[in-house]
């Protein structure tokens, strides 16, 4: 896929990696919706990033856990942008709650989030695209899902990754649809940048170090280019899954 002139959906891509992304997709000459929860006037400034680059984008507003604001805001993204033909499904929840601590409404809220909203997201997009126009998902994951401190996240993750494959075989041939697991590339939200290295992380891997946002627009970009892989996951992690 030629990225140019593609209308693409990032969520939460107000701060973080997702803003990195939807400003790399921009660079790439899309026109970005910039989704964001809470996060208005960081949206804003992502959205005004893409346009200084030449592209259209705009920031849209909708709360993940709700099915009707997704309905909502891809209506709002077709009728101004067009139907969306690359979707980066960033917007994540990631409590650190364990097994014990984990009470029903938080495992629906994590799986609302985490799961449902790539789907559902997913499932509008198929909609509303014209017949055999190609397109691209891309979820973003955690190269390890198995957390018992942050419990309700890991299960959510997981079945993010099945639901990856699923929706790489349901949209096939005209959309691929694949998967980035991430390392160590920013501390969690709830650290402050710049905490020295040994107190964020003992262990990184063979690379021995913390990734770089530019290294995981590398991977999106090389997977919207790529019209061969589907249903697969990149690991961005700097070796640490094979440990």
């Amino acid at each position: 896929m030629d990225p140019r002139g593609k209308v693409a959906l990032v969520t939460g891509s107000g701060k973080r990696v997702g803003r990195s992304l939807a400003i790399a997709l921009g660079n790439a000459g899309c026109n970005v919706a910039v989704h964001y929860g809470k996060s208005q006037s960081e949206a804003e400034e992502t959205a005004a990033a893409v346009r200084e680059l030449g592209g259209s984008a705009i920031a849209i507003q909708a709360d993940l856990q709700d099915p009707s604001e997704i309905e909502r805001a891809m209506g709002t993204v077709v009728d101004r942008l067009g139907p969306v033909e690359i979707l980066v499904n960033n917007a994540s929840i990631f409590d650190k709650v364990s097994l014990e601590e984990t009470d029903v409404e938080l495992w629906d809220r994590h799986f609302a989030v985490n799961t449902r909203a790539p789907f559902l997201l997913a499932q509008a997009m198929s909609r509303a695209l014209p017949n055999n126009t190609t397109g691209k998902i891309i979820n973003l994951n955690d190269w390890r899902t198995a957390r018992p401190t942050r419990f309700a996240y890991g299960v959510s993750k997981s079945a993010l990754s099945g639901l990856t494959k699923s929706l790489a075989v349901a949209l096939a041939p005209n959309v691929q649809v694949n998967e980035i697991s991430l390392g160590a590339i920013l501390p969690p939200s709830d650290i402050p940048l710049g905490r020295p290295r040994d107190q964020i992380q003992t262990d990184l891997g063979p690379a021995d170090r913390m990734g770089t946002l530019e290294e995981v627009a590398q991977a999106m970009t090389m997977l919207i280019a790529n019209d061969f892989i589907t249903g697969e996951s990149i690991y961005v992690d700097g070796g640490r899954h094979i440990y």
